[in-house]
């Protein structure tokens, strides 16, 4: 079975569990996908699947996944995970994945004006801080499965110890972004950067719709082709002129940032309520 099936049959057969169940089994499941980000996927889910059907088994015989497996479920995990050692290419993926998922949300927003040349080392540079950013983050977030959560009852507090943690995390891509500037800078003006900003829409476009589950995807979908398209009508003489070079041109540029950030928000927000209800 490939893996892209066994995760949708592991969604489907989720269904079947009961509430303490469900909370006993999907903690396992995020705990060992995280921690398993740089093994064999395949073979991740097998166990994971695995895991699930011996706990329907155990429910429809009247036993509790805690009753069945135990009371201390992280041993079970950790010993999954020991059974699979790293696998040196799946973390060479999850880099990749992380630089161009950095450098896809950032590439087109550096490209919204004309004229300002594109600092390609500070872009790598962002990119490389990312991998251990995200890394740290998942890291802490696989930590506080089994412990934060007993230790912090509030669901506030945790979501401002995340919170704080992530920003406290990638404040230094401001600051790279802001006052690191490299030797390493290539000019995209005129057709030359609207042919990179089409050909990265298309691309974009293509990856964005081969995916599955959209709901996430769309918020920065409609911001980074809303910064397409700007990068686009900058550098065309007959309207760049007048958007950059001009006071209400300015105001016009700023007006339409805002409100892409504005839809940003707001269509993140709509996507957080339809999760919320999948999940209840």
């Amino acid at each position: 079975m490939k893996t892209s099936e066994m995760i949708e049959a592991n969604n489907q057969l989720r269904v079947q569990l009961n509430t303490k169940n469900k909370n006993f089994y999907e903690n396992i499941l995020v705990y060992i996908r995280i921690e398993g980000l740089t093994r064999d996927e395949n073979k991740m889910e097998v166990q994971l699947l695995n895991i699930l059907q011996d706990i329907i088994d155990a429910q429809n015989d009247g036993l509790t996944a805690e009753e069945y497996f135990g009371k201390n479920p992280k041993e079970l995990a950790d010993e999954i995970l020991l059974a699979m050692p790293s696998n040196i290419w799946e973390s060479v993926k999850l880099a990749l994945y992380i630089v161009a998922a950095y450098i896809g949300s950032s590439f087109l927003p550096s490209l919204m004006t004309a004229g300002t040349p594109l600092d390609v080392g500070a872009l790598v540079l962002c990119g490389i801080y990312s991998i251990i950013s995200v890394i740290v983050v998942l890291k802490y977030v696989a930590s506080t499965i089994y412990t934060a959560n007993r230790k912090m009852k509030n669901k506030y507090a945790k979501i401002f110890v995340l919170w704080f943690t992530i920003s406290l995390l990638f404040a230094p891509l401001f600051i790279i972004k802001t006052f690191v500037h490299t030797p390493i800078e290539i000019s995209l003006d005129g057709w030359t950067g609207i042919i990179v900003i089409i050909i990265t829409l298309i691309i974009g476009a293509i990856f964005f719709f081969r995916q599955k589950d959209k709901t996430l995807g769309w918020p920065i979908v409609i911001f980074l082709a809303g910064a397409g398209i700007m990068g686009i009508v900058t550098r065309i003489p007959a309207y760049g002129n007048s958007l950059l070079h001009t006071k209400n041109g300015r105001y016009l540029m700023a007006g339409i940032t805002t409100i892409l950030f504005i839809l940003f928000c707001l269509f993140n927000i709509i996507a957080a309520r339809k999760l919320s209800k999948q999940t209840k």
